[in-house]
């Protein structure tokens, strides 16, 4: 938001801000400043005083002392008050500082004037003394030009009174004219300077506050939230916590789930949105959305005559849609509306990363309501066992299990022959069997089926960190497809949460280290674009393959992180190793090229690392701090690794 007023702001003419909140903020911002830069400006004038006073006695000779004693007083009092702003950082009176000397300095010139009469060097030097006046940091563009318009009007007809006449009134006029425009230019740029300093601070501190208050908004959405298993329930009190991160007026939204023809609004905030058609969203938005599965940013506008005849827009409100995804299926559409501001980046991600959680602790609150499980471990006895002995011979519960084959440099090659579709799909075989449970008992639960003649089997007992499946029938089913471990290369991202969040709740019971790192790979979007998905996907293969390379296959993580980056989970690995290892990766990558069918491309990396902490609190904190420094580098111009402790 804040960037987008600054790219306004160069775009426009006017000094003054649109925005009067934001002018008055100026205005009071500005009564503090200019102390260090009077300095130079006082400096300027006693040298300016001094030359003054030489050119009168020295070269010219004067008929009087008078103009010459005003001179030397003028450069005084400038050197007195340069020397009383640098040391003391009083503001008082500082205008007076700056106007006192420079009145001293005209007085000088108009006795100078009285006594020699009009001479063509009188006009230079209230040329320069204009110029000067212009050049003034701590008056504004308005006073200046009120001050040096009335000086040098001023001083041409008293020049006229003096003998400037014939060819000399005319030549000043001139001289004068072209001092003011340039003292009045020097101003204008100057006062704009301050403008676009004072935007550029005020973005910086927004931005910030608002990156702390997205952080803080994401822990405060698990106990928000939690417990929480009613999908439209959970959106309408999700909106609260995002309007304490993106600003908006009015918001619509709808859910989805179960629901054919185009999406009708169920819950509308605000009055921005009262004068919509009954459909918000149109066949070609949620296309994008789906496709894109990020937030989209519009605005609506009127063309109106603007100078000249010329057609401009007069924007009415700004737009933001939020897709909601339960894994791969969009479930519930959030749109946002504002009339003072369009929606930038840290709006869209915000709102994406806000969503995300939200969907993360209602599928955890759906896994582990009492009934869900109940419903789940009965559904589950009957699908699962059928599709196990269709598929497969029974297979003894008490037969041992052969320890898992842990995935090899030789069993990387599988990620670089496979097609960029396949990464995602080759999962371990323990997240399969929960996949497989969740299809089967969303099934159960919408359309029960006639109970089956066999027994009934008694209810199984479900340990805490089985939220899903009896342990039984998860042993069993990993004994079925053992074998899919042998092509492990690159988890989802779905799937490498799941095995994370064991991993972090024993480092934080046994008090190991942890840390992981959010990597997205710079340019992918583009290479993608130009050379097609095959080369994108080349160089992505290339560079998780090097850190697999790296990594220990027993204890670190590797998944996807979002379309163009990957997760890497380090187990027994603290903040400082996590962040070399991090920037190893980052100088391999840089310097690596890889083969295409185009060529040799080359990539860079931005890296957000994180760890385990007292203030992390639980495993989705801790990927909230990593994504945090994951957006301060791609923020930072890309290619580096920024770490949030």
């Amino acid at each position: 938001m804040a960037i987008e007023r600054i790219n306004r702001y160069k775009k426009s003419v006017p000094l003054q801000y649109r925005d009067e909140k934001m002018e008055e903020r100026y205005q009071r911002f500005q009564r503090g400043r200019g102390r260090s830069t009077s300095i130079f400006g006082l400096i300027a004038l006693t040298l300016i005083a001094l030359s003054y006073a030489f050119i009168e006695h020295w070269v010219l000779g004067l008929k009087s002392n008078l103009p010459l004693m005003a001179y030397l007083g003028t450069a005084v009092i400038a050197a007195s008050g340069a020397l009383f702003s640098a040391l003391s950082s009083s503001q008082g009176a500082l205008k007076l500082r700056l106007l006192l000397p420079s009145a001293l300095a005209l007085l000088g010139l108009l006795l100078s004037l009285h006594f020699e009469g009009y001479r063509l060097y009188h006009g230079f030097e209230m040329g320069l003394l204009l110029v000067w006046l212009g050049s003034l940091n701590s008056l504004g563009f308005r006073l200046i030009a009120f001050v040096v318009g009335v000086l040098a009007a001023a001083f041409a007809g008293l020049a006229w009174l003096y003998g400037a006449d014939d060819i000399k009134l005319p030549a000043l006029i001139a001289l004068l004219f072209a001092s003011l425009t340039l003292s009045l230019f020097v101003s204008y740029l100057l006062e704009r300077f301050r403008r676009m300093l004072y935007l550029t601070q005020h973005a910086m501190k927004s931005l910030s506050a608002r990156q702390e208050s997205w952080a803080y908004t994401l822990i405060d959405l698990d106990m928000a939230l939690s417990g929480i298993t009613e999908l439209r329930q959970l959106l309408e009190r999700l909106m609260e916590f995002i309007g304490g991160v993106i600003q908006y007026d009015s918001f619509v939204l709808t859910t989805l789930d179960g629901k054919k023809g185009r999406p009708q609004p169920e819950v509308v905030e605000g009055t921005l949105f009262e004068t919509e058609e009954a459909t918000l969203w149109n066949d070609d938005l949620i296309s994008r959305l789906t496709q894109t599965r990020q937030a989209l940013a519009s605005a609506d506008f009127d063309w109106e005559e603007g100078f000249l005849g010329r057609q401009k827009k007069r924007f009415k409100h700004y737009r933001l849609d939020i897709p909601v995804f339960d894994g791969s299926e969009m479930v519930a559409l959030i749109s946002l509306r504002r009339a003072s501001e369009p929606f930038d980046e840290l709006d869209m991600t915000a709102s994406i990363s806000l969503v995300s959680q939200a969907m993360m602790i209602y599928k955890r609150s759906l896994q582990t309501g009492p009934a869900k499980v109940l419903k789940m471990s009965e559904s589950l006895a009957h699908g699962v066992a059928s599709r196990s002995h269709a598929a497969q011979p029974r297979v003894r519960a008490d037969e041992p299990q052969k320890p898992p084959q842990p995935v090899t440099s030789e069993n990387a090659e599988v990620l670089v022959k496979s097609s960029p579709s396949q990464v995602d799909q080759q999962v371990s075989a323990d997240q399969t069997l929960i996949d497989s449970v969740e299809n089967l008992a969303e099934k159960a639960v919408a359309q029960p089926q006639e109970p089956a003649p066999q027994a009934v089997p008694e209810p199984v007992e479900v340990k805490p960190d089985e939220e899903v499946a009896p342990s039984n029938l998860v042993r069993k089913l990993k004994k079925e497809t053992e074998s899919a471990r042998k092509t492990i290369t690159l988890l989802s991202r779905e799937n490498a949460d799941r095995v994370a969040v064991d991993r972090y709740r024993t480092a934080a019971l046994e008090g190991e280290p942890l840390s992981i790192l959010l990597v997205e790979v710079d340019g992918l979007p583009k290479l993608r674009e130009e050379d097609g998905d095959k080369a994108a996907y080349k160089v992505f293969a290339g560079i998780i393959r090097h850190v697999f390379s790296k990594l220990d296959p027993q204890g670190d993580v590797l998944g996807r992180y979002g379309q163009n980056g990957f997760s890497v989970l380090l187990h027994r690995v603290d903040m400082n190793a996590a962040e070399k290892f991090a920037e190893s990766i980052r100088r391999w990558v840089e310097q690596a090229r890889f083969k295409t069918p185009y060529g040799e491309r080359s990539a860079t990396l931005s890296i957000g690392v994180a760890a385990i902490t007292e203030e992390t609190g639980n495993y989705e904190s801790m990927v909230k701090r990593a994504d945090m420094a994951l957006f301060v580098a791609k923020k930072s111009g890309r290619n580096c690794v920024k770490v949030r402790l």
